[in-house]
């Protein structure tokens, strides 16, 4: 029992590790008691001159109407004064100011209030100011990037397999890993996947357009034993969308998902050669399954690695941890294959730690 757990151990954490680097109406009930308050006020002031109302012979109604006038608004007794000089206007009382009540009373009405916070249509999720890929120099200046339309028209198929080899808590482990792509007419398809012992295999799938900017990624799928998660681009609307449902995400300019980043990756460096320089940063948003982010690739230096085929030149590039996150990864990409990646390497803080080596050259 004892080494089986330490086995699913294992797997949970490679899991992770693989991962990590892969892509991982109160309105209206407000003015409501507004309105009864003010028709209960004028109910009352009207009241009261009823009191002297029973003399109705003409000569009564003057004098009772003066002192009707005066308690009934005395700031306005000014301008009613003369109106009062007809007797038929004891019997407008009520027309005048139940017409301003009744145009009070409409604010009781549903339908106005409802209509304000319906406005609250989630507007943030599709803010203009989605992140985009950019280059930056040693010097941290902005370096202009633009793809050949070479970099887009040719054909390719590729084929990569990984030895995959790691320790975790000083047990160590064995994977096989696989990445494949093929472009041809203006798309793409690719696929990588992850098997190792216990725990079966994990495999993502990226496919999409190629245009000016790159890859342009429309439907990224992620499938871990029998659970599904996907994202779905819109590039007209500039969405990104999750299965299962959570709020969308705004996408920009040269986005990526987790594996079509290593793609626009190699074809940056294959094709601008100032990319390559020492200190060159190259940050990319890379839209998983669930949210977004920007992946930083720093250029390091140029190695030369001992592969099981035989030494091969690379150049090194950093990826720079996300905030949050304690694991370091390193990328070695070959010229001689189109910088396609040929080691792969990541390290946590307590020393645990991955790497993928590319088994033979294709």
């Amino acid at each position: 029992m004892r080494p089986r757990n330490i086995g699913l151990i294992a797997a949970a954490v490679l899991t992770v590790h693989l991962l990590v680097l892969w892509g991982p109406g109160d309105a209206w009930t407000q003015a409501q008691p507004d309105v009864p308050a003010e028709v209960a006020r004028l109910d009352t002031v009207w009241i009261s001159p009823p009191v002297a109302a029973p003399a109705p012979p003409p000569p009564a109604p003057r004098p009772v109407r003066q002192t009707r006038a005066r308690p009934a608004t005395p700031a306005a007794a000014a301008a009613p004064a003369p109106l009062p000089v007809p007797a038929p206007a004891t019997d407008m009382p009520a027309p005048p100011q139940p017409d301003t009540v009744a145009a009070a009373v409409p604010d009781h009405d549903p339908t106005p209030p409802e209509a304000a916070p319906a406005q609250d249509s989630r507007p943030a999720d599709t803010s203009p100011g989605a992140p985009h890929w950019q280059v930056r120099g040693a010097d941290g200046q902005p370096l202009a990037a633009a793809l050949p339309a070479a970099a887009t028209d040719t054909p390719q198929h590729q084929t990569l397999r990984y030895r995959v080899h790691g320790w975790i808590k000083g047990l160590e482990y064995h994977a096989q890993a696989e990445l494949s792509w093929h472009t041809e007419g203006g798309r793409y398809q690719a696929r990588q996947s992850i098997s190792a012992f216990l725990l079966g295999s994990l495999e993502q799938t990226s496919r999409g357009r190629i245009g000016a900017e790159g890859f342009q990624p429309e439907r990224f799928d992620d499938r871990r034993l029998t659970r599904l998660r996907s994202a779905t681009l819109d590039w007209e609307a500039q969405l990104a969308h999750f299965e299962p449902e959570r709020p969308p995400a705004a996408i920009g300019p040269g986005t990526q998902d987790p594996l079509s980043v290593f793609l626009q990756l190699s074809a940056l460096l294959e094709h601008l050669p100032a990319l390559r320089a020492p200190g060159t940063l190259v940050e990319i948003p890379t839209l998983g399954s669930r949210s977004l982010q920007m992946w930083q690739f720093r250029v390091q230096d140029t190695d030369t690695l001992e592969l099981p085929s035989g030494p091969l030149a690379t150049l090194r590039l950093q990826r720079a941890p996300q905030s949050g996150d304690r694991e370091q990864a390193l990328l070695w990409l070959a010229p001689a294959l189109g910088y396609a990646p040929v080691r792969i390497q990541m390290q946590e803080s307590n020393g645990d730690h991955l790497t993928l080596t590319l088994r033979e050259l294709p």
